[in-house]
């Protein structure tokens, strides 16, 4: 076993490659994730949708039990669980007792072996088609989803993490086998624990339960790719307002840089309190709009969106223009750096004050940076990051480097 001393927190690498990362604190409580580095970018052209269907069917049981024996399992520990699957990763987690982690940490760790019989991937294909169905309805996600594809092109970024109709569709248990073997190693994979714990009883636990995980198996792959700029627009049926999406280029969950991008992107497109708000929302433009700052694993993006009236599609488009144009130009003011900064210090305490509201930052950093930090040091280091690093990011035009996509309603008449 590899010991690595990071301080603060309980690490070591199991001789199979699994990872554990712990950080104690006096909760009453415990949470146990169960992370793979792996998601939907990680697909071949027969497997869109695998990781997410995968996901599903972890809940669905192993070779000795069916989907009510996991979920009684979870129900009697009377454990909140929960489970997403995104571009980079999968995760699976749940919160319980301090005293049942344990039996919580077993059945989580039981997901990672699904039986993967027909019967229930027939059965749970039709909850992932209903999901895709679901998204097609809505055509903000319908914009979303068109916008990402065009903007990424051919990279593995731009695939949409349901998948298809079509690749789910033909997605049956030896194709789902397959991507299984390939990715779901322990050496891609990473048990975090937070809250109250013994770290030699997890060890132990953990390391006679994945005896006969494997590592090896496939590798990410980082496609070259220039970001597209320039505007794309498309009208259809069955909806009455224009949805709007921006990509611009950013800094990576590996970039130092990436703090002073969540803050840029705070200052312009906080949802109640950014610029867009203030330049679109408040003046009753556009229903909403919010741009955000995306950091994944080698590539990152700033994004945003708007759903407006179709009357309004031109004064909108302009407006977001003028505002980029002019943040790019100006940066952000002291003040607004200031407010972004308490603001984002804030969210990343209040989400660290639970357990479980730790599992998703403790796996991000570890998996992409192999990082591991306090809540206190990150929220220290946001407080720390001074507005000259934004304004450095901004002297690149990243905005002026972007692309839009509108889907648009037919015309009338």
């Amino acid at each position: 076993m590899v010991r690595v001393s990071v301080a603060g927190f309980d690490h070591l690498t199991l001789p199979n490659g699994l990872r554990l990362l712990g950080e104690r604190s006096e909760a009453r409580s415990v949470a146990v994730g169960l992370a793979f580095d792996v998601g939907a970018r990680d697909e071949g052209a027969d497997e869109g949708g695998a990781a997410h269907f995968l996901e599903h069917l972890a809940f669905k049981g192993d070779r000795g039990r069916r989907a009510d024996d996991v979920n009684r399992a979870f129900d009697e520990l009377g454990a909140r669980v929960n489970a997403y699957t995104s571009h980079d990763r999968t995760l699976f987690y749940g919160a319980a007792l301090r005293e049942l982690r344990a039996p919580l940490t077993a059945e989580l760790l039981a997901l990672a072996r699904p039986a993967l019989r027909r019967e229930d991937v027939d059965m749970e294909r039709q909850v992932v088609l209903e999901e895709i169905g679901m998204a097609e309805d809505r055509p903000e996600e319908r914009a979303w989803e068109r916008g990402a594809r065009r903007y990424f092109g051919g990279h593995p970024l731009g695939a949409p993490v349901l998948g298809t109709r079509g690749s789910v569709t033909a997605l049956g248990p030896s194709r789902l086998r397959r991507f299984h073997r390939c990715w779901y190693r322990s050496d891609r994979a990473l048990l975090v624990v937070a809250g109250a714990y013994v770290w030699d009883e997890v060890v132990d636990q953990v390391r006679a339960a994945t005896e006969d995980w494997t590592p090896g198996g496939a590798t990410r792959v980082h496609p070259a790719w220039s970001a597209r700029r320039g505007v794309e627009e498309e009208r259809g049926s069955g909806f009455e307002r224009s949805h709007l999406c921006w990509f611009a280029p950013a800094p990576s969950a590996q970039d130092p840089a990436r703090i002073a991008a969540a803050l840029l992107a705070r200052v312009v497109g906080d949802d109640d309190n950014g610029r867009l708000f203030w330049a679109l929302v408040e003046p009753g433009l556009v229903d909403d709009a919010a741009l955000w700052f995306d950091p994944a694993d080698g590539l990152g993006s700033f994004q945003a969106s708007a759903t407006t009236d179709d009357a309004s599609f031109e004064r909108v488009v302009e407006t977001v223009a003028a505002v980029l144009a002019r943040f790019e130009r100006e940066g952000p003011t002291d003040d607004e750096w200031a407010r972004a900064q308490r603001a984002l210090a804030t969210e990343v305490t209040l989400t660290a004050e639970t357990p479980m509201g730790r599992l998703a930052e403790l796996a991000d950093a570890w998996l992409d940076r192999g990082e591991a930090e306090t809540a206190a040091a990150t929220a220290a280091r946001i407080l720390a990051t001074p507005p000259s690093l934004g304004r450095e990011l901004l002297e690149g035009a990243p905005f002026s480097a972007g692309f839009r996509y509108a889907l648009r309603p037919v015309e009338a008449g």
